[in-house]
């Protein structure tokens, strides 16, 4: 049972990062989050470079969320909250442009990390994919499309 508290953060981290997205319709901005954009990512196991294609319409192929926030000095800060394959180490991309480090699950499947790019030069639709090594199908996520915040 000593997992179970660390279960309980990372899914209280996931219905975080997603309660915002629940309750506004997807791209909508409002109030104090007008630099934050948030993202569903979808067990999918390919798309185009900016997932136009990816629906989080089925929540059982949903696997976690991306939240993209624009900080203070431009750059973007991107946190990622799954649940997937447990123990293990999935690549996390900014699709059709570079890699942006690797998100590991714990012995349940839970995993969370956080990266920072510079919005300089990244494109005004952002997509994200994410799978372990040899991108076994089944195990691939792509984001639902996010509008640069």
């Amino acid at each position: 049972m000593c997992s179970l508290p660390r279960r309980c953060r990372l899914l209280l981290l996931l219905i975080a990062l997603a309660a915002p997205m629940a309750a506004r319709p997807a791209g909508a901005q409002s109030g104090d989050r007008s630099g934050v954009a948030d993202a569903f990512l979808v067990r999918q196991d390919n798309s185009d470079c900016t997932n136009s294609d990816v629906k989080a319409d089925d929540p059982s192929r949903i696997g976690g969320t991306v939240q993209v926030t624009r900080q203070a000095d431009g750059k973007l800060r991107v946190k990622i909250a799954i649940t997937a394959a447990p123990d293990t180490t999935y690549h996390f991309f900014l699709k059709c442009v570079r890699s942006l480090g690797d998100v590991k699950t714990e012995d349940e499947g839970q995993g969370a990390a956080e990266f920072e790019l510079s919005a300089d030069g990244a494109p005004p639709v952002l997509a994200f994919d994410m799978y372990p090594e040899g991108a076994p199908s089944g195990q691939k996520f792509q984001s639902t499309s996010v509008k640069l915040p």
